[in-house]
């Protein structure tokens, strides 16, 4: 393991950069902006709530342990429903968060290798390995 990772230097993923910095600007600006001028109704609280709740569901137990790990069995209705609220998280698709995710536990003691290591910071596990084409984020479907 050392410290000058091969992919440091990676060319910036800019459909993803712009969508993530869009969406983090649109959240801290216009959201705010709306419910001073026209205010929230209890209602939209609910259903943000609800929604933010199911998109952690669909990540959670379809994308990670359903589709990933393989842990159980689900119904056609209910994989249909994890893909759903799991694709409103925008993690990408189910194949590539899946692959990706495998490679992490494969590769878990090899920070060059792991698509999302911790080792090189809270930062690049949660976000900078999404914004940037990391080589340890190539996938390889042999």
């Amino acid at each position: 393991m050392t410290k000058d990772y091969q992919s440091e230097n990676a060319p910036r993923n800019w459909p993803v950069t712009l969508v993530l910095g869009g969406t983090f600007l649109a959240a801290i600006t216009i959201v705010p902006w709306y419910g001073m001028v026209h205010g929230f109704s209890g209602w939209a609280w609910v259903f943000f709530a609800i929604l933010l709740i199911a998109s952690g569901i669909g990540i959670g137990s379809g994308y990670h342990r359903l589709w990933s790990h393989r842990a159980y069995e689900a119904h056609w209705i209910m994989r249909l429903y994890l893909a759903i609220v799991g694709g409103m998280a925008l993690q990408n698709s189910i194949l590539v968060w899946c692959i990706r995710h495998r490679f992490h536990h494969r590769d878990v003691d090899d920070n060059d290798k792991d698509p999302y290591s911790i080792g090189r910071g809270f930062w690049f596990a949660h976000v900078g390995w999404m914004i940037k084409d990391y080589k340890s984020g190539e996938l390889d479907r042999s």
